[in-house]
């Protein structure tokens, strides 16, 4: 190993030649405590030997020793975080109007349930991940939107009707003012997409031409190419021609919902439900899309602000810790990741990693960029006593089970690189560090076992 019984460790080389990144202790208190591991062992006399007996300090009844034990490390980081809701959702209006009610902050919004009015009509909240960006008004619309209106309507209670499954195609119908009220209408009675007879009792096509029964619909509320194939040859015929052309057939795709004249009906009873006029016609600023219930947190416009507009900031229901981490070091934090969280009266409670934002943003010219981690809580009941406040986010980052560990102020310099302990009865024994955490290091070398003891600097 270098050394006979005589020769002392007494001076630090530089740099060992193998060494690990670590997280928790850095390279300067380890090189501190090295410097004083060193200096003890060359006081104490110690070194290389066969362990017969050379008086050392370290037999000296006063010297600090510890034992090696065996045990699992972790190196785990804390970072500084706030309690509350997590990050808030700005909540627009639009359309035309004043705003004649608002929430109150704290309140609880869900499915169905009023978020604000506008000239005293009622705008729900639907759930999804998609906004409403067009007027759903034409029979066979198709499209992913008019899935999150269906799906809304099936969880708050309402018939829907068929839909086309996917690969079907259906014609959208010609969009006109909206649906009709009274006979004639598209009815409940009235099988979903099926034409509409005229007063002499006749079935009608879209373009209000007689057609054969069932040509131009199909169960689900479809209208099917041949409808725009028997359209085309009326008006060759020499009969009138529609106010409107039929649209090319629309490929139903996963994921897709058809807006059939069974779901326009499930519409205008919902809107009577809610007190808006049952007009079938559902437009975007008729209601807000949010992901799921929420808490409204701040407004942002009063009564009788336009409608057009930012009016209320929202968060989520369940509480959750915002921790701000530099965007160089939150390369080791991913989504679904364990965390322990600190509370302001030093209980603690298990948590997970919800997100991490992709937007950098730094506080200051001169702070480094930052990106938001949110994490929220495994058992809720664990912080319903705080509404909001600073904790702490611990991270536990590499585990090394079942290992032997000692202080790393025993660790001591060697003149060849590389790392020694000393036994409590003189001898040095070369060990191989691994993990540094918490104050403790894991160590392995030839002659070191579980219970013995090291010197330590003091």
């Amino acid at each position: 190993m270098g050394h006979r019984g005589g020769d002392r460790p007494d001076r630090v080389d530089g740099p060992p030649g193998r060494r690990r990144r670590i997280r928790v202790a850095t390279g300067a208190a380890v090189a501190a405590l090295l410097v004083a591991g060193s200096a003890a062992v060359a006081l104490s006399g110690g070194g290389f030997g066969d362990g017969s007996g050379t008086r050392t300090a370290a037999s000296d009844p006063s010297a600090r020793t510890a034992r090696v034990i065996r045990t699992d490390l972790s190196n785990s980081r804390t970072l500084e975080g706030t309690l509350g809701h997590g990050a808030a959702t700005t909540v627009r209006g639009g359309g035309e109007g004043r705003i004649t009610w608002l929430p109150s902050s704290g309140t609880t919004v869900t499915r169905g349930k009023t978020l604000y009015r506008v000239d005293d009509r009622p705008v729900p909240v639907l759930y999804g991940d998609l906004p409403l960006y067009r007027p759903l008004r034409a029979v066979n619309t198709v499209g992913r939107d008019v899935r999150v209106l269906a799906d809304n309507l099936l969880a708050l209670g309402y018939a829907i009707g068929p839909q086309p499954a996917p690969g079907r195609t259906v014609v959208p119908m010609p969009a006109g003012p909206g649906p009709r009220s009274g006979p004639g209408s598209g009815s409940e009675d009235q099988p979903a997409g099926r034409p509409e007879k005229n007063a002499a009792g006749r079935n009608d096509a879209p373009d209000g031409k007689p057609s054969p029964e069932g040509r131009n619909g199909s169960a689900g509320g479809t209208a099917s190419e041949e409808g725009t194939a028997s359209a085309g040859k009326n008006a060759s015929a020499g009969q009138s021609a529609p106010a409107a052309p039929v649209s090319a057939p629309v490929r139903v795709e996963q994921g897709d919902a058809v807006l059939t004249t069974d779901l326009i009906n499930a519409v205008k009873r919902w809107q009577t439900a809610i007190g808006a006029p049952a007009t079938g016609v559902v437009d975007p600023h008729d209601v807000v899309v949010l992901t799921g219930p929420m808490r409204v947190e701040s407004l942002q416009a009063q009564v009788g602000d336009p409608a057009a507009g930012e009016l209320l900031k929202a968060t989520a229901t369940g509480k959750a810790v915002t921790v701000p981490v530099e965007a160089g070091d939150a390369g080791g934090i991913a989504r679904d990741q364990h965390v322990t969280v600190h509370l302001p009266d030093d209980s603690t409670a298990a948590g997970r990693v919800a997100s991490v934002s992709t937007a950098a943003e730094a506080e200051g010219d001169d702070s480094a960029p930052k990106v938001d981690v949110l994490v929220t809580f495994e058992d809720a009941s664990k912080v319903k006593r705080f509404d909001a406040g600073p904790v702490q986010v611990e991270f536990v980052g590499e585990t090394r089970r079942h290992v032997l560990a000692v202080p790393v102020t025993a660790l001591l310099a060697l003149r060849e690189g590389g790392y020694g302990v000393q036994l409590s009865r003189g001898r040095l024994i070369a060990v191989t560090t691994g993990l540094f955490a918490k104050g403790q290091v894991e160590v392995s070398g030839a002659g070191l076992a579980e219970g013995a003891r090291v010197v330590v600097a003091s």
